[in-house]
Formats: structure tokens, C-alpha cells, sequence
């Protein structure tokens, strides 16, 4: 281990405590050397520009049915895990509710089924993504402004 690691996991030992830390490993992938430093270049930086929201482009939501009414019932003493069509077994290991002590055997099961029950809202990779519908939320328009460049460049003049 060079000085730069050294120091990198000395900074990263300071701002996380020991019990955070210790849950965000054992509940997720996490290596606090490769998630402490963010770092954003200025030349990506972005300015934000004063203006008003345009009314075509504001976002409506509305709701034409009760979404609580659909919500599938959770039983209160769940099963255990049985795969599904999306969820499953190797998906269901990657998440690594089984694996975490943080919760106890009967919530293990519990978020194993309430994420059962509704599998079809989960996604793993891009052909398995969905959207929302478009009578709660219609398609978002992003307003832009037109580009106004800070310096104005005197075009070259032919010999």
C-alpha cells in the first residue's frame, strides 16, 4: 500500500463512523477508497440560467384511479422465498437481503416477498425497464435556451 492509499483510507476512516460503515458493507458493495472522492472538472461545470418555467413544458400529474387500490396484499406471515419470473434466485443473492444481519429472519422474508409480489416493477438491466404511465405523469419537456457563447469570435478574413 503506497502513501496515497494510506491517506485516502485515513480520510475515508474520519468522515465515515464505525458503525455506518460496518452497516453499508455488510447491507451493500461498498469499498469507502473508491467512493470518497467526487470529483467534477470545471470545464463540465454547469451554469444555471434565471428564467421562468415555460407553462408548455410544466409538469401535470393527476391521478384517474386510486393507486392504493391496486397495491397487492402482503401476507403477515410470508413464506419462504420461491423465484419468480424477474426475481430470481441469483438476483435475489445479488441483493443480499439473506446475507444482511441487520434484520432479522422474519424481515428477511418479509422484503423478500414484498419484493416478490412486485417483481414486474423491478429491473435489472435496459430491456426489462418500464415507464410511467402516461395518464399520471405526462412525457417530460425539458426547456433549453439557446447557447450564447461568452467570447463573440471575429471570423478569419481570406488574404
Amino acid at each position: 500500500m503506497d502513501h496515497y492509499e494510506v491517506l485516502i483510507s485515513i480520510y475515508a476512516i474520519s468522515i465515515f463512523p464505525d458503525v455506518s460503515e460496518h452497516l453499508l458493507q455488510d447491507t451493500f458493495n461498498y469499498d469507502p477508497i473508491q467512493h470518497v472522492f467526487a470529483y467534477k472538472k470545471v470545464a463540465n461545470r454547469i451554469k444555471p440560467v434565471t428564467t421562468t418555467m415555460p407553462a408548455h413544458a410544466c409538469i401535470i400529474r393527476c391521478f384517474p384511479e386510486d393507486p392504493l387500490l391496486s397495491l397487492p396484499t402482503v401476507s403477515p406471515t410470508p413464506s419462504d422465498f420461491v423465484p419468480g419470473i424477474h426475481l430470481t434466485e441469483e438476483r435475489m443473492n445479488d441483493l443480499g437481503i439473506f446475507k444482511n444481519t441487520f434484520l432479522w429472519p422474519d424481515e428477511q422474508k418479509l422484503a423478500a416477498h414484498v419484493l416478490l409480489i412486485n417483481e414486474m416493477a423491478l429491473a435489472w438491466d435496459e430491456t426489462e425497464k418500464g415507464r410511467f404511465r402516461d395518464d399520471y405523469f405526462p412525457p417530460v419537456i425539458i426547456p433549453t435556451i439557446e447557447h450564447t457563447p461568452w467570447v463573440h469570435r471575429q471570423p478569419p478574413i481570406p488574404p
